[in-house]
């Protein structure tokens, strides 16, 4: 569900099924796939921030959901008696920010955004623009979640019922719907292991990169488990931070540290 403000400084929101992971590694982002004249992409257009709120199963929402969703209604017509409570950013920087939508106060995760104004993918089309897609670069600055849904991912006791929707309809005159259902209980399945680098070699690997920054054999046995074909990569990711940090020497402490950015990132 995509929250955005209109110039008049209203809220509205989107649901969206074309949202995906767009870059993971260097600037965490998402593109977003919106109608030319939809509101969500008018409100981009205008410069509005914006937030990937996500929400749980509950049938009763779904009617919502799908309402929110069609084209051609006034937004703050579409927004009248709808189940979602808004609230503003706990971020002071979105917070106090106009051009930054409120999110649902319900979302059990919430991705906040900002457009990426470089990004273009304008492939040709016969179609007039308004009838046909825009690409939008959303740049993730920020992710909230919920304490009760962190602590309960980190225990892996219970997972977010997230709804499905299988992406079509219905379409015979007067009987169109969108379909949606809940899922069961997830279960894990194990990634596969080949066998990983001895520490040895990559202690000898390590040691290569740059002839400045070494290694000692105990950090590099943190890194038996990296595949292969990641190790190098992960290698020089390490000494770049150890040279921005004016580390000469990479030890556990400062591997475990390593890890640590990596993962707040």
């Amino acid at each position: 569900m995509v929250t955005t403000v209109s110039e008049m400084g209203h809220t509205s929101i989107g649901p969206y099924s074309l949202c995906f992971p767009l870059d993971i590694i260097e600037e965490p982002s998402m593109l977003l796939v919106a109608r030319s004249s939809s509101n969500t992409s008018i409100n981009l257009q205008q410069g509005s921030k914006a937030a990937l709120n996500f929400i749980e199963f509950r049938k009763n929402w779904l009617r919502h959901v799908v309402n929110l969703g069609y084209p051609g209604f006034d937004p703050v017509e579409k927004m009248k008696n709808i189940p979602f409570a808004l609230t503003t950013s706990p971020n002071v920087r979105y917070a106090e920010d106009p051009t930054y939508p409120l999110i649902m106060q319900d979302a059990f995760q919430v991705f906040e955004c900002e457009v990426d104004g470089t990004f273009r993918y304008e492939p040709g089309r016969l179609t007039d623009r308004s009838a046909v897609e825009c690409f939008w670069r959303l740049r993730i600055t920020n992710i909230l979640l919920k304490d009760s849904v962190h602590t309960r991912l980190v225990e892996q006791k219970e997972f977010p019922g997230v709804p499905i929707s299988y992406g079509f309809r219905h379409n015979d005159a007067g009987d169109a719907r969108f379909f949606f259902c809940s899922h069961n209980k997830p279960f894990a399945v194990p990634v596969a292991k080949p066998e990983g680098s001895t520490s040895s070699h990559i202690y000898y690997v390590a040691n290569k990169i740059d002839p400045e920054v070494r290694f000692n054999e105990e950090a590099c046995g943190l890194l038996v488990d990296v595949p292969a074909v990641f190790l190098k990569v992960a290698l020089k990711g390490i000494v770049k931070q150890a040279r921005e940090e004016g580390v000469m020497m990479v030890d556990t402490e400062f591997m475990k540290k390593c890890n640590e950015k990596r993962r707040a990132a």
